[in-house]
């Protein structure tokens, strides 16, 4: 491939498409279509991970997100899954830190973990922005199956501020029939 095809495929979206097995069409969309599909009548609970910035897709920086259809896959996959009837939770994530995969270089840089120390804070709206521990992504999955209060609901969360010593998901659940 030279130097051209690269161009041409970061500018148009439907090359990309064409070209890649693991397009966020194919993933964030059909991925999530396919799971509804197979999904039990009797499933109790559908937990989505989905991304802040889908309803922000053309403000910066979620522009530059979604330069390859990742929030509006995302977002046709939160869509499918609202009109399926199942019962779901969606959790909209922001900047993914504290992992394996992001890098430890990068890390010190951007300062990309929490060390434990943020508090957890979530909203409803798509109007937040931060980072998100992937420790608190994967505890919001399991806290939230437990809470009536998020069937049916979407939210985001973020760490900022202060941690208490103790994360109170039944105060923050509360904290969506505020919205």
């Amino acid at each position: 491939m030279n130097k051209w095809d690269y161009l041409k495929v970061y500018f148009n979206r439907n090359e990309v498409a064409q070209k890649a097995k693991n397009s966020p069409q194919k993933i964030d969309a059909e991925g999530i279509i396919n799971l509804i599909k197979v999904s039990p009548a009797n499933l109790e609970r559908f937990v989505l991970v989905s991304s802040c910035g889908v309803l922000r897709k053309n403000q910066f920086p979620f522009s530059i997100l979604n330069i390859f259809g990742v929030l509006d896959a995302k977002k046709q996959g939160e869509d499918a899954l609202i009109h399926s009837g199942l019962p779901y939770t969606i959790i909209r994530v922001s900047r993914l830190i504290d992992g394996p995969f992001t890098s430890y270089d990068l890390n010190s840089l951007l300062q990309a973990t929490t060390q434990g120390k943020k508090g957890v804070i979530i909203s409803t709206g798509d109007k937040i922005f931060g980072q998100t521990s992937r420790i608190d992504v994967a505890n919001a999955c399991v806290e939230c199956l437990r809470a009536d209060a998020t069937k049916n609901k979407i939210f985001e969360i973020i760490n900022r501020g202060t941690r208490p010593a103790q994360i109170d998901w039944n105060l923050l659940w509360s904290e969506l029939n505020h919205e």
